[in-house]
C-alpha cells in the first residue's frame, strides 16, 4: 500500500487544532538567530513565503516577521517522495513547524536574510493552512514602483485591497521595517524624556467638546450623543502642569480635519512634551 511505501508517512501532515492542552517542552529557534555557528538540530515555526520544486527535491522558504531562510527537502533514506510533494504543495502564507538541521552554504542566498544556511528539512508539519488563493501575494505587495513599471500593471496591489486586506499587508519587509522605526524612535523619545524627569502621561483620545475650534474636529457618534476625536493632548498638559507635575509628556495620535488641504495628514502621530521649571529670574517652558 501507499502507506507501507512512505517511509516518512510519521514526519510530515496537519496538525490537528491546537488547543494548549499539554506542555511539549520542545525549544523554538528563531530565523534571526541562525546562522553558520548554527550547525545542530533546530524545530522552527514560521510561515510559507514561497516554495519551488524541482525533480526530487523541494526548496521552501520560510519566514518569521521580516527574517527569512531557505529549507531544503529532498528525497533520501528518511525522506520520501510523497514528502517532497507535501512540500510542494504548501499553500502561502501558512504557518508550519520545521525540523531540520542548518546547514552552511558555498554561496550566498541572496533571496532570504539568513544567506550563508539553509536548512535540511527532515520534518514539517502544518499548523495553520492558509487559502490556496489569497486576496494579494507579498511580492507584488512589495515591489517598486520600477518593478511594476517593467512587469506592467498586473503587478500592482491597489491601495483599497491593501486596507482591505490589511492583515497581509502589514507582513510586507517595508511595513515591518516601517513599525519597527516608528516603535525606535518612541522609544529612544521614552528613554531621553523620562532620563530628564519627566513623567509619561495618558490623555483621553474622545472628548465631549471640541477643544481648539469647532470647526477642525472629527464627530463620531457615542452611544446616544456625539464625541470629537481629541485634535491634541496640550489641554491635558496644562492641566497636569498646573497639578505640580512639573514635567510631562505623551506619545499618541492627533487628529485635525482640513478638507481644503489635500496634502495634510488627518491623522498623525504626536510627541509631545511640556515641562515647568521654577527660576528666580523666569519661568521656562518646553514644548
Amino acid at each position: 500500500s501507499s502507506d507501507l511505501e512512505d517511509i516518512a508517512k510519521d514526519r510530515y501532515g496537519i496538525l490537528p487544532v491546537i488547543q494548549s492542552s499539554e506542555k511539549t517542552g520542545r525549544t523554538w529557534t528563531k530565523i534571526s538567530e541562525l546562522t553558520a555557528a548554527t550547525e545542530n538540530d533546530v524545530l522552527v515555526r514560521a510561515r510559507v513565503h514561497t516554495t519551488r520544486a524541482t525533480g526530487r527535491q523541494c526548496f521552501v522558504v520560510l519566514r518569521q516577521q521580516h527574517y527569512s531562510i531557505q529549507g531544503l527537502v529532498f528525497v533520501n533514506d528518511t525522506i520520501s517522495k510523497q514528502m517532497v510533494k507535501f512540500a510542494a504543495g504548501l499553500n502561502r502564507e501558512s504557518i508550519v513547524d520545521v525540523g531540520g538541521v542548518v546547514k552552511s552554504v558555498e554561496e550566498k542566498i541572496t533571496s532570504v536574510s539568513q544567506q550563508n544556511v539553509e536548512i535540511h528539512i527532515d520534518r514539517l508539519f502544518v499548523v495553520s493552512n492558509s487559502l490556496a488563493r489569497l486576496p494579494l501575494q507579498l511580492d507584488d505587495a512589495t515591489k517598486s514602483k520600477q518593478d511594476e513599471a517593467e512587469e506592467g500593471p498586473s503587478a500592482h496591489v491597489n491601495q483599497d485591497v491593501r486596507l482591505d486586506n490589511r492583515i497581509i499587508d502589514l507582513r510586507t519587509v517595508t511595513n515591518q521595517a516601517i513599525f519597527r522605526l516608528q516603535a525606535g524612535v518612541c522609544r529612544l523619545f521614552w528613554e531621553y524624556l523620562t532620563s530628564k524627569d519627566f513623567v509619561e502621561i495618558h490623555t483621553p483620545k474622545i472628548i465631549s467638546a471640541a477643544s481648539e475650534g469647532g470647526a477642525n474636529v472629527f464627530t463620531v457618534s457615542y452611544f446616544k450623543g456625539n464625541a470629537y476625536l481629541a485634535q491634541s493632548p496640550q489641554l491635558y498638559k496644562q492641566m497636569a502642569l498646573a497639578a505640580d507635575f512639573d514635567r510631562v509628556f505623551t506619545v499618541g495620535a492627533g487628529t485635525k480635519r482640513m478638507p481644503l488641504v489635500r496634502r495634510v495628514q488627518t491623522f498623525f502621530p504626536s510627541f509631545s512634551c511640556r515641562g515647568f521649571q521654577y527660576s528666580s529670574s523666569s519661568d521656562r517652558v518646553c514644548g
